[in-house]
């Protein structure tokens, strides 16, 4: 994963988004540099000045949260959330069986052929547009997502009517988009009293 999708906003002064490429990326706003250098977890950090320290990955990872994750670039003037990206949708509703010496395993989804399109959040749904012509827009409530996850390229969600969709990104961060369904499905559930989400997968749970 690029590090700029890693680090999809700037650390240290929250600017959004980080800009970059492969293991370096750059902040547009304050001009420090991240460099990852592929030992001990750690990311070089170097601010305006010339002041260089290594800073854990995991460190990094959690200031951004503490500014709000991917929420504060997705609110809109009225104050709810709407986001979108050009994406690749893929669905998975059937199954085939991992077979090993005869005995059925297992079960994994088998993905259809992509379509690439509008990606969107609101605070109601995820929504897709195929570019495709006569292609029907999708939408998955909110409340009818049952399970999140991520890769280092993509997202999945599992709806409540079963099978999986998966959503791969032409350039945006499914770091910062994994977050983004998070934080708008926790609103979801606080608008109807539904409590705390503590785990998203392999099924949202809350506690």
């Amino acid at each position: 994963m690029a590090l700029h999708h890693l680090l999809y906003r700037c650390p240290e002064c929250g600017h959004d988004p980080l800009g970059g490429d492969g293991d370096r990326a750059q902040c547009a706003s304050c001009s420090r540099v991240y460099e990852r250098r592929r030992q001990g977890g750690t990311i070089h950090v170097t601010a305006p000045g010339g002041d260089e320290r290594e800073v854990p990955i995991g460190e990094l990872v959690q200031k951004i949260e503490e500014r709000g994750g991917p929420v504060p670039a997705a609110l809109g003037p009225d104050g709810r959330i709407a986001y979108t990206t050009r994406a690749t949708a893929r669905e998975a509703d059937l199954e085939s069986p991992v077979r090993f010496r005869g005995k059925v395993l297992g079960f994994v989804e088998q993905l259809g052929e992509g379509a690439v399109g509008q990606l969107s959040i609101d605070e109601e749904a995820l929504r897709f547009a195929p570019d495709a012509a006569g292609a029907d827009p999708k939408a998955w409530p909110l409340l009818g997502i049952r399970a999140v996850q991520s890769s280092s390229s993509s997202i999945q969600i599992s709806p409540l009517e079963g099978g999986v969709i998966l959503f791969r990104f032409e350039s945006d961060s499914p770091v910062r988009w994994e977050s983004l369904v998070k934080h708008t499905l926790q609103r979801a559930y606080d608008r109807e009293g539904r409590g705390k989400i503590r785990e998203f997968q392999p099924r949202i749970v809350i506690g």
